[in-house]
């Protein structure tokens, strides 16, 4: 293995979150920890997100300490990697939710699917459940090709 392994600056890390579309969430579970791939936005300092109703949403209003990862590989020595550590918030009040989905939808250029799906669920944007995760802490690692 070669290549230079170094810390990303904050601006590269936001320029990252930024450009990608799926993320991982880590949340604690009664067995340890449940990690999912999500469709976000990342606007304003918070990534945005959306569900349908589960077992992430039901974990993640126990336990809304949360770890986010996004990753670019693009082999075992040319990878950039993302981690946020965050509080996750569900958005219950009509505004926050009218925001959350306008963000999510520019970042998507009008184009989320229509519908939060995963493991047999199925939902509309305009009924899934949305949240924010609102940044405690932004740290990112990459290893540049050799």
């Amino acid at each position: 293995m070669s290549g230079t392994l170094r810390e990303m600056p904050l601006s590269e890390c936001e320029e990252m979150l930024l450009a990608s579309r799926v993320g991982r969430i880590g949340v604690r579970s009664e067995a340890g920890v449940y990690i999912v791939p999500v469709a976000f936005a990342f606007a304003e300092g918070a990534i945005f997100g959306h569900s349908a109703p589960g077992k992430k949403m039901a974990l993640l209003r126990l336990w809304p300490h949360v770890g986010f990862q996004v990753d670019d590989v693009r082999g075992v020595t040319d990878w950039r990697s993302v981690l946020v550590q965050g509080k996750w918030h569900e958005l219950t009040e009509e505004a926050d939710k009218v925001h959350a989905r306008a963000v999510l939808l520019r970042a998507f250029e009008g184009n989320l699917w229509g519908a939060t799906a995963g493991h047999g669920h199925r939902t509309s944007l305009a009924d899934a459940m949305l949240y924010r995760i609102d940044i405690e802490e932004i740290s990112g690692r990459a290893q540049d090709g050799a």
